[in-house]
């Protein structure tokens, strides 16, 4: 998607939230953003004046906007503005002109964009006026129901709809290279479109290159047998992809009343902020407990009132055909004290009936450790051959100890009771310049199935 550019107007007798500048407009706020917005933004916008004495080359310098963007069904926050115009030329006017007055420069709303991080909602943030037109913007602002005086008990403010953004889906390899450009490796790739498998394996290919994971959502289907023909149609025989299946349905999480009509809703979304829940709750040794997965009892799903979709028939064929299928389902299942809502099981994409790598847990076990020794050998390349091999061994081995204390590695046979095997010596076609990484470890698996034998004695 190409950047979207709206202007904020004030004009005379009104305010305007547009795509195209106003050439009548008292005063102005350019923003430039990468995002999309729906049909259902408003921007509530107030003013107030916080009784300052402004300069005579910048006499609206006492009035602070502040801006909000916001959903209108739920009420949620986008994102906030909040500064005070400049007489014109954005952040670079104001570095040349007041370089020694900084306080001055970030009071500004040209100053809400500058940082460049990856976390700006907008990329640029202009605002224009003249100087002349203070006391004609001072009353259109009054006019228009927005200006504020300090303490002012009652808040007055506009709200302004947004325009909806024209969205153009991108390719998928426009999907694929924007993921690969990402200075950050992604860690979690989620999608809830199913309809196009050219996007799912340029996915895939990103989770190569990457060597991250792809959560997929199959969507709103009560036929398990689609499901499982929709699950062996994506065909990705791969421990980084896992699929998801909620045949429920539910009430929305802001519904007031039992009259808030149950949808279909994905579980993708809450079971990638379980993910980033759990990961966050990392030990002293900054290694996150990925040992356990987001399934069963402990990480119940918090839809409301759910219940499962008509239609919808789970009965032991259809259990065992799902999870042959490498497919999570979203279940009701009965505790000790209790029913909960669950992912019912902890499956990948790789298809294997003895390897560990078919559990997601020990998938994110197997690229979590092969990404940190990647990243630790990465960061002493260009160093002398043998400074390499031992500082990178050392650190590998401090970084891998730590990964088998916290419970993500646990004792192998074949690797005669240890943890895990590292080598790191120089390549025997090449030994001046490449090196040879050989990193063998047995992950945590999890308990899917019990098997119960009971006797009656005397």
């Amino acid at each position: 998607m190409t950047a979207q550019t709206l202007y904020l107007s004030i004009l005379a007798s009104s305010m305007t939230l547009t795509t195209t500048a106003n050439p009548a407009a008292l005063a102005s706020i350019e923003l430039v953003t990468q995002y999309a917005f729906d049909a259902n933004v408003v921007a509530k916008v107030m003013v107030v004046d916080d009784k300052t004495r402004p300069s005579l080359d910048d006499p609206l310098n006492n009035l602070v906007f502040k801006i909000a963007f916001e959903d209108k069904v739920n009420g949620s926050s986008l994102t906030n503005l909040q500064g005070r115009l400049y007489t014109g030329g954005g952040i670079e006017a104001l570095e040349e002109s007041h370089s020694e007055r900084f306080s001055y420069i970030t009071g500004k709303l040209d100053f809400q964009a500058s940082m460049e991080t990856i976390y700006d909602f907008f990329e640029t943030v202009e605002t224009t006026y003249s100087a002349g037109q203070a006391e004609a913007i001072k009353t259109a602002l009054t006019d228009n129901g927005v200006l504020n005086q300090l303490g002012d008990y009652r808040v007055k403010e506009a709200v302004l709809t947004v325009p909806a953004t024209t969205v153009t889906d991108l390719t998928p390899h426009e999907v694929k290279t924007a993921l690969l450009d990402m200075r950050d490796r992604p860690r979690y790739l989620v999608t809830c479109e199913i309809d196009s498998l050219p996007n799912i394996e340029a996915l895939a290919e990103v989770m190569a290159k990457r060597n991250c994971h792809v959560l997929i959502d199959m969507g709103n289907m009560t036929d398990w047998q689609s499901v499982v023909g929709l699950a062996e149609a994506i065909s990705i025989d791969d421990h980084r992809l896992w699929l998801f299946w909620n045949p429920n349905q539910s009430r929305p999480s802001n519904a007031t009343t039992v009259l808030a009509r149950k949808k279909w809703r994905p579980c993708v979304g809450d079971y990638l902020a379980q993910l980033l829940i759990r990961n966050a709750n990392s030990n002293a040794a900054g290694v996150p407990p990925i040992n356990r997965p987001i399934a069963g009892y402990d990480f119940p799903l918090a839809f409301r009132d759910m219940e499962k979709m008509a239609g919808v028939s789970l009965q032991e064929d259809a259990q065992n055909a799902l999870a042959a299928a490498g497919v999570n389902v979203v279940i009701n299942e009965e505790f000790e004290g209790g029913a909960r809502w669950i992912y019912g099981d902890a499956l990948t994409q790789f298809d294997s009936d003895t390897s560990a790598l078919r559990l997601i847990n020990a998938s994110e076990i197997e690229t979590y450790t092969a990404n940190l020794v990647t990243s630790i050998a990465k960061k002493h390349l260009l160093k002398g051959m043998t400074s390499f091999i031992k500082d990178a061994q050392d650190e590998c081995v401090r970084a891998l100890n730590k990964c088998a204390s916290a419970g993500l590695l646990t004792a192998s046979d074949e690797l005669n009771g240890l943890y895990y095997a590292l080598s790191i010596a120089p390549r025997a076609d090449s030994p001046f310049e490449k090196v040879d990484i050989k990193f063998s470890r047995r992950p945590q698996g999890c308990a899917r199935q019990v098997f119960l034998e009971t006797t009656i004695t005397k």
